[in-house]
């Protein structure tokens, strides 16, 4: 449960941080859906790929799963890239 909390905060810092400083991460509203996905495709590709070579697992999370990975894990390849692109335009713009 701690894990979904950490991405909520996350999440929440990430969007205030869009709203307040009017930070644009993408140019259209189809980079805004293709950029996530690639990342989303990617990392469940792979964390999916090592979880079910026995070269990875999960402890006790939230007891969703999908397929191989927990619900957090999917939750993670959304929220974290968008977090982290979010800092990085903050910290790089002038207030």
């Amino acid at each position: 449960m701690e894990y979904l909390i950490i991405l909520s905060i996350l999440l929440v810092i990430a969007v205030g941080l869009e709203w307040k400083f009017h930070i644009h991460l993408y140019q259209s509203r189809r980079e805004r859906l293709v950029i996530p996905l690639f990342f989303f495709i990617l990392g469940t590709t792979w964390d999916s790929f090592t979880v079910a070579k026995g070269h990875w697992h999960f402890g006790q999370l939230s007891g969703i799963t999908i397929g191989y990975l927990p619900l957090e894990e999917y939750l993670f390849f959304f929220i974290i890239p968008y977090f982290i692109l979010t800092l990085y335009r903050f910290l790089r713009k002038e207030i």
